[in-house]
């Protein structure tokens, strides 16, 4: 039997209509995007079919019952929300603001009409959603009932226990809530300063091997290699660092890695009725700068646009589209060797105007239209035309959705790879409420994988063990990190330490398109890692960033999908610190070696202790990129040399002893902490730790060249440009990887190549035995080959196309 569409829709209707009980309308959207009702199109319903027709969902109800008007009454007349048990939902005065709702909320209710009217993009969740509305508006019912006064929806108590005010107020400092006390841990200082005063240890071994020597023969010349020292200690501090947090890990309290304090956070935040009936605004940051998600809205096709655009719509998103990146003199520049920096400053910069002509049509008592053109959307016109204007009428923005383009008190920002668990906002806004001091909730990301073969996995693990570690840091007392997505930020303290950009020596027609002098910025787009610039600035300003864990793996980041991602990322960490710690050497004649940043950081009322352990992690990324000229040289000179100096003897016994802390060491103490927090069983720990210990040696020991070349470039000003990590999986071959790791990884192979024929010829009859090297030779030959080694097998080994040998 064959029915036509027109019954198979009036089926869905009755159903629908049949299945909730207190209905009094169904819509019902059908293929050629009209809306078919029951009742049928009543002359009462025309005025909710107009709203509905542009908030344009699958299905939509309108619901009347005693239950409903009770809910109504129960409001405020000023109140434009009804809260209930931590769930909101927008009040409307008249049918006419239907077509204004936010349309993210799936529901309304109506105040003039008595009514709720609820929608959704499925037709299948109609019914369970009307029925989930129906038991909380009875819940909320007996709670009338259960008080002798009229209670208010905003309390949870009766109404004469609290004065409700129309101005939103989460703050603890506000509401006099009492704050939850969170202690300052210790031991971070006293790990730190453990690891200093063995640094220095180190150091002074060989000075004391110096004044021996001295006292012997006299040379006062032999001081000179005192001058290594100050590298020596500083590439070291990171070694000894981790020294002392794995002894910690073995043999330390672990009672603070479940418990609260002023940089972590175990435990989600208590419940508090009244933030939680007074929720904030809290925006969803996603920025796009370039990917195969979006390039720019600009480089679609028109239907693409199009059809981007009415998805963005249809989930009420908010979006902002600069212009082109233009080689051209004068053309629009995406300034930033990261994009991602002035994407995000260009948004909050429309963003920002927005909301000053939003206040001034307030302030002139403008109302929303009732043809659905709200005051944010006309804010948001007169803030691109603004916008464009000060670009001499050249570079005009594309955004749409003013409603959502406001920033609200706390931002989330994510990345389009990120997964984030439910009921975030509500603990966030409860934390920040708790604690006014805190600018940054950083959350604790799990892996999120997209195609799980081997490299994927490494990466993953490193990723996972990588976060592990820094919880237990910020657990004993270490300032966490921001690491620039799955993180809450308090958009108040974000404003305090923007700061204004003034370029210098640009021309006034370059400035048009490149940035305005004067304009406000957020992110700094002169470093690479804007995330580290915005944490030090937000420090400086004795704000706190705080690292989370009681999301247990909610929230989930996605990991490099080819080695070539994974070496571009670690070359931008190495630019972005040797862009804080070090000028370019062009300025060094005049502004000095040391950057400004790095002299403001120590300078400031940061903790001491935090100094020492950013600058540890800073430098060893010197001692990765110097491994390879250190081991060429310490070829040489153990080979060529009449004789070697006992104060390199010691260095080298140190170099040797930090080697071992990383692969022996560092795994085992990693592996007891684990078993003692009873997250693993053991045996399983060890099986996770070992399997991956041949892959991360062959790539810690082959990046080495590549986090010499960007540090490099940074200071010749050679310029280097990142992405984002890749989203998709692209399907490859054995002939295409070949040619790849020859195009991203040839100057490694030619080096390495040339370490390994040094190698060869002089340990040959091709030199004469006086300069011969022999291969038996342990302490010079090793280091160079492991480095020459991990360097050529490294993009073979590591990519899974060439491995398995996929033609």
């Amino acid at each position: 039997m064959l029915y036509s569409k027109d019954t198979v829709d009036e089926d869905i209707l009755l159903q629908i209509y049949s299945n909730t009980k207190t209905s009094t309308a169904v819509w019902l959207r059908t293929d050629d995007g009209q809306f078919k009702s029951r009742p049928d199109n009543p002359e009462s319903l025309l005025p909710f079919l107009d709203g509905i027709r542009f908030l344009d969902p699958a299905v939509a109800l309108r619901l009347q019952s005693p239950a409903v008007r009770a809910s109504i009454s129960a409001v405020p007349v000023s109140e434009t929300e009804w809260c209930f048990d931590s769930i909101h939902v927008q009040l409307l005065q008249s049918i006419d603001e239907l077509s204004l709702a936010d349309r993210a909320q799936h529901a309304a209710f109506v105040r003039e009409q008595n009514c709720l009217v609820i929608w959704r993009d499925d037709v299948n969740e109609i019914i369970e959603l009307c029925r989930t509305v129906e038991a909380k508006l009875d819940e909320f019912v007996e709670h009338l009932h259960k008080y002798s006064t009229i209670p208010t929806p905003y309390t949870n108590h009766p109404r004469d226990s609290l004065t409700v005010t129309e101005k939103s107020s989460w703050s603890s400092s506000e509401i006099g809530q009492k704050r939850d006390h969170r202690p300052l841990v210790l031991l971070a200082p006293i790990y730190t300063g453990l690891a200093i005063a063995l640094a220095v240890y180190f150091g002074s071994t060989g000075v004391k091997v110096l004044f021996q020597e001295y006292a012997v023969d006299g040379q006062r010349q032999r001081f000179a290699l005192c001058s290594t020292l100050p590298f020596t200690v500083a590439v070291g501090l990171f070694f000894c660092l981790q020294l002392i947090n794995g002894l910690a890990m073995l043999f330390g309290p672990i009672y603070q890695y479940t418990r609260n304090s002023l940089y972590f956070s175990a435990i989600k935040p208590s419940p508090n009725p009244i933030v939680d009936n007074r929720l904030p605004h809290i925006t969803v940051h996603l920025p796009v700068y370039k990917e195969s998600l979006e390039e720019t809205m600009y480089l679609l096709s028109t239907k693409d646009a199009e059809r981007r655009i009415a998805f963005y719509a249809k989930h009420d998103i908010g979006w902002v589209a600069r212009p082109l990146h233009s080689k051209s003199p004068g053309g629009f520049k995406r300034p930033g060797q990261f994009k991602k920096a002035s994407n995000l400053n260009y948004g909050l910069a429309l963003a920002m105007k927005l909301e000053k002509h939003l206040s001034l049509l307030q302030r002139l008592g403008e109302k929303d239209s009732s043809t659905g053109v709200s005051l944010e959307e006309r804010a948001l016109k007169a803030a691109i035309e603004e916008t464009y204007n000060e670009t001499g009428n050249r570079f005009k923005p594309w955004a749409e959705n003013g409603k959502q383009l406001k920033v609200g008190e706390i931002v989330l920002l994510v990345d389009s790879d990120t997964v984030i668990p439910e009921d975030c906002f509500r603990d966030a806004a409860r934390e920040m409420a708790d604690s006014p001091e805190v600018a940054i909730i950083q959350h604790e990301s799990g892996v999120l994988q997209v195609i799980h073969h081997y490299f994927e996995n490494g990466i993953a693990h490193f990723t996972h063990r990588i976060n592990r570690c820094i919880s237990f840091g910020c657990a004993n007392g270490d300032v966490a990190p921001f690491v620039g997505h799955n993180a809450f930020l308090r958009w108040s303290a974000i404003q305090e330490v923007s700061f204004i950009d003034r370029p210098v020596g640009k021309h006034a027609e370059q400035l048009q398109g490149y940035r305005q002098a004067g304009v406000r910025k957020f992110y700094s787009e002169t470093t690479v890692s804007e995330d580290m610039d915005l944490s030090l600035r937000l420090l400086e300003k004795g704000y706190v960033v705080r690292w989370a864990t009681y999301a247990n793996g909610g929230f989930k980041e996605g990991v490099s999908l080819t080695l070539t991602d994974e070496v571009a990322r670690f070359q931008k960490y190495a630019c972005g610190c040797n862009e804080i710690l070090f000028n370019p050497l062009f300025r060094w004649p005049i502004n000095g070696p040391i950057n400004k940043r790095i002299r403001k950081f120590l300078w400031s009322n940061a903790p001491v202790h935090y100094k020492f352990s950013v600058l540890a992690y800073m430098f060893s990324y010197y001692g990765i990129a110097a491994s390879a000229l250190i081991s060429i040289f310490n070829y040489f000179y153990l080979g060529l040399a009449p004789s070697v100096d006992r104060f390199y003897h010691k260095s080298f016994e140190v170099l040797l002893a930090c080697l071992v802390v990383f692969p022996a060491f560092g795994n085992v103490s990693y592996i007891v902490l684990e078993w003692r927090l009873g997250r693993k069983d053991l045996l399983k720990v060890v099986y996770d730790q070992m399997r991956w210990l041949a892959f991360f040696l062959l790539f810690f020991g082959g990046i080495t060249f590549h986090i010499s070349v960007a540090i490099l470039a940074h200071l010749f000003s050679i310029k280097m440009t990142w992405t984002s990590t890749g989203k998709e999986v692209k399907a490859s071959n054995l002939w295409k990887e070949i040619l790849h790791t020859i195009k991203h990884f040839w100057y490694s192979l030619i080096i390495s190549g040339g370490f390994i024929a040094v190698i060869v010829v002089f340990n040959s009859d091709a030199v004469p035995d006086d300069w011969r090297i022999r291969a038996m030779d342990w302490g010079g030959v090793v280091p160079v080959a492991v480095v020459a080694g991990c360097s050529i097998l490294m993009p073979i080994v590591l990519s899974p196309w060439i491995t398995k040998l996929v033609y």
